[in-house]
Order: structure tokens, then sequence, then C-alpha cells
């Protein structure tokens, strides 16, 4: 725990005891060992904090929770309402960091040697310390109970604070995806851990942390712009009630042929078919050929978290872009988007639903790497043969411009991990010397809550 103890501000836990102190007629010497006593009950009251909070459940989160503030504001003052928010974030994150540190504590030590991993496993040590830190601040009396941390966030005053907080704590962690893959691909020869549960459990962590940070900066943010009404806004927190699939789709669709002219110095096409269910069950179908972008075309409402599903949409598309220009394939892709319109007058909960089907006709995928595409660090991309470049991460848009479309070993299982965060899914079937068609879905939330 050394590098906790030097990461973590000492006066938190115990008062700190000088070595000397000085009175009106002397300098008095403290027992060497008095501080010693100090260093071991520090290690060990903050043992059993990270035992206790890492003991804890981790966060439930859904999207009818992130939508609290749209059906129950008129019910309640928001003010309160954002001190509440406020105090769950605080707990969750100390809990989600908390799992996080164990985690790594339990790794064999010869892992956590591995600089890569140690940078991952100090960047959680360094938010629990800016968390504590915050405490301290708004209350230096504050103390841990029975291994558990006694304070609540009183204002807005005190939100304002613990905004910018959230902020650092997103700021300390945007690289880590990246460094992690490094490190686990540097220690792949260990047969010592079982590294897909790991990583699946952290980055599942990862995603909550950064969304229930987000989610309570912009509605702070919000409630603060627009003084308190949040009816008519094109965002409560991070949920979007007013998302059109098209405009994701056009964002994605024009990001990817955008990287493969840089890589390729040619576009893809694609063709897209939308059926609506409507409220009374019909359906309404709509086709564009040669899509580019969703303007002039029927909205396909679909509330949810923009950002989930346009990753999720740049790494499908990616891959059956780079099948198509590499086999030399001129037909285009084909999407299709199916929606609903909720029923509100029906009894029980309406939630809006989104599937999409992308089809290609890039050659499929070989039965032995279909196996793996769901593995972390797996790829298809051979970057060596570019410039030795080996390891695979989650966004590399570095000079390595061969590296920008392919070389991405999280994309599929982080995808699958967005998605089923809410309940959704991602198949996949192949046809080996034909092409491959994924399958993507989505739960939204329940539409009486956006009445």
């Amino acid at each position: 725990m050394s590098l906790f103890l030097r990461n973590c501000r000492k006066r938190w836990i115990l008062p700190k005891r000088p070595l000397v102190r000085f009175n009106s007629r002397h300098f008095i010497h403290e027992k060497p060992d008095s501080n010693l006593q100090n260093q071991h009950q520090l290690r060990t009251a903050l043992e059993r904090f990270i035992k206790k909070e890492a003991s804890r459940p981790l966060p439930t989160v859904s999207l009818d929770d992130l939508l609290r503030f749209s059906f129950v504001a008129s019910h309640k003052d928001k003010p309160l309402m954002l001190i509440e928010n406020a105090n769950d974030t605080l707990s969750d994150m100390f809990v989600l960091v908390t799992k996080r540190l164990s985690e790594f504590m339990k790794l064999p030590y010869i892992v956590v040697l591995n600089p890569k991993i140690a940078e991952i496993y100090n960047s959680y040590l360094e938010t629990l310390k800016v968390l504590l830190d915050f405490v301290a601040e708004c209350d230096p009396e504050c103390e841990i109970a029975d291994d558990e941390l006694n304070f609540k966030i009183q204002n807005l005053d005190q939100n304002d604070k613990f905004l910018e907080v959230l902020k650092q704590t997103i700021d300390i962690h945007t690289d880590n995806l990246s460094i992690l893959s490094e490190g686990f691909e540097e220690i792949s020869g260990l047969t010592m851990i079982n590294d897909t549960t790991f990583l699946n459990e952290h980055l599942q962590e990862r995603i909550l942390m950064r969304l229930l940070a987000n989610h309570h900066i912009q509605l702070s943010e919000q409630l603060k712009n627009v003084g308190g009404e949040f009816e008519g806004l094109d965002h409560i927190g991070i949920i979007e009630p007013n998302l059109n699939v098209l405009e994701i789709l056009e964002r994605s669709f024009g990001f990817v042929n955008d990287m493969a002219s840089l890589k390729y110095d040619e576009k893809i096409r694609m063709d897209v078919r939308t059926v609506t269910i409507n409220s009374d069950e019909s359906a309404t179908e709509y086709n564009i050929e040669n899509f580019e972008t969703a303007q002039g075309h029927p909205v396909l409402r679909f509330p949810y978290i923009s950002a989930h599903i346009e990753y999720v949409l740049n790494e499908i598309l990616k891959n059956s872009t780079r099948a198509h220009i590499e086999n030399e394939v001129r037909v285009p892709i084909e999407t299709l988007i199916v929606v609903n319109k909720p029923d509100v007058t029906k009894e029980g909960p309406q939630f809006y639903h989104l599937e999409i089907r992308i089809s290609d006709q890039g050659l499929g995928i070989d039965p032995e790497v279909e196996k793996k595409l769901f593995d972390y660090s797996f790829t298809t991309f051979d970057s060596e043969s570019v410039d030795g470049d080996s390891y695979k991460t989650l966004n590399h848009t570095g000079g390595n411009q061969a590296n920008i479309i392919a070389g991405m070993g999280y994309g599929l299982p982080l995808s699958l991990t967005y998605n089923r965060l809410f309940h959704g899914d991602i198949q996949l079937k192949t046809v080996h010397g034909f092409g491959t068609t994924v399958y993507l879905k989505w739960i939204g939330v329940d539409a009486k809550k956006l009445v």
C-alpha cells in the first residue's frame, strides 16, 4: 500500500503529528516511532475503507433513472434533486474506483510491475485522492466511521466544486484504454490471469464511471443555463429525448468514409431502408439510395445516448468498409433501421426499441477468425507489415494512417459492452466467401417518462 500512501493526503484519515513541535521555551522532539504508528494506522484505515466500499454492489443504472429529472421535476424542488443526484454520483464513484483498486490489488505482482498496467493502477489511486481531497475541502471535520464516509454534499456551491472534481476524474482516465491495451498485450504470454474477465469488468465499470460523471455535469449545467426548466431541451443530462437515428448514421458513415479516403483514397456507398412501427402497429417504410445525409428524410426518433450508438456504428461500418475496399467490392453496404413509436395510452411501460441490420458483401470472415472476433486485443490487421507498431489501441488516430481503419483490438468487445449496458445486444452472422451481416439492438426509455 506504500504507493497508495504516497498519493493520498495523510491528514485525511488521521491528523498528521509532526516529528517536531514548538512551544514557548524550546523544541520538543517526538519519538520517531510515533510517526510510524500513524503510518500503520493510516494504512489500515485506508485498506478497510477500500475493502468496505469495494464490497458494495455496483451501481444499477437504467435509462429511466437518468430521466428522473424530466418526470419528477414538477413534484420536487430541482436544486434539491440536483444535490441528491450529486450525492448518489459521489457514492457511486467511490464504489467504482475502490472496486477497480481492489481488483488491481488481486493481480499477480509480476502483472502490476508492467509499467502500462501500473500507470492505470496509479490513475485510480489518483482518482481516489481527488475524491477524498474534495470531501476534506468541503468538510475538514469529516471522519470515517465504521469504515464508511460520513459526508453529504449540502448545497449548490459544493456541487460546483464537485463538478470540477468529476471533470478532473474524466481527464485522468482519458487515455486509459489505449494504455491498458498496450499493457495487456505486453503480458499476453502470462497465463496466470483471466484477462477477459478482468477487462470485461474494467471496461463496464469505466463506462459507468464516465456515464455517471458526464450525466451529472450536464444536468448541473442545464439547470444553471435554463433556470430549472428542462422541457423542450435537446438533452436531459446525457439522454437525448429527440435523438434522430439517421443523424447518427450520417455522422458515422461520414467519419468512416473520411478515414477510408485517407488510407485507401476510396469511399464506399450505402443504401438505407427504414421501417417505423407505428403506435397502431402499422408499418411505414422508406428507402434511401446512396445515403449521405439525414436532411430531407423522415426523422427516426429514438431517445437514447447518441455517443453509445455512434461508437458501435463506427466500429461496424469500419469493418464493412475495409472488407469492401480491400476485396474490391463495388456494391453498396445495405442498412436496415427499424424503430417503433410506443403507444403511451396502453397500460404499463412502453419502451422505445431500435434495431439496425448492416449487411456487406466483403467476402465474409474465416471461421477460425470468427471465433475470436469478440476477444480483446484480437485484430485481423497486421500492423507489423506497416511500421512494426504492433500494439492495438481503441482509437488510435496518430500519424500512421494504416492503423486508422484497423488494428483497434477492443472495438467489437467494447461495442458489445456498450449495447449490453442497457439490455441491448450484438449478433454477427457471416458466410465465408460472400459477406457478413451484423444485427444491432438497443432498448430505449419508457415513452411515458417523456410525456
